[in-house]
């Protein structure tokens, strides 16, 4: 029956000690964000200064469709992306 070997346990028990030391040490040390406050302030745009647009009912029907169209390419780019893993999983299980 092989000795186990002690030194193995110093050296694993020296590793982890210097690992929580550096540990230790970085949650000490401040994060150099905390240092500076946001040099933008945020933007309280006057109402004079924001140009407002109001969209009418054929704005939101072409918001809308463009929408539908979007979606409907999305669709069928996740099938033909589905489609091409489908044969390419099919090629390697017949190679094997």
């Amino acid at each position: 029956m092989a000795r186990p070997n002690r030194g193995t346990y110093q050296t694993a028990q020296a590793a982890h000690n210097k690992v929580m030391a550096a540990r230790q040490a970085l949650l000490a040390e401040e994060e150099p964000m905390h240092h500076y406050s946001h040099p933008i302030s945020p933007a309280t745009p006057a109402p004079s200064c924001v140009p407002t647009i109001e969209a009418s009912g054929e704005v939101w029907t072409q918001v809308l469709e463009q929408l539908s169209c979007q979606s409907q390419l999305l669709v069928d780019l996740l099938g033909a992306v589905n489609s091409l893993t489908a044969a390419l999983l099919c090629r390697q299980q017949s190679a094997s």
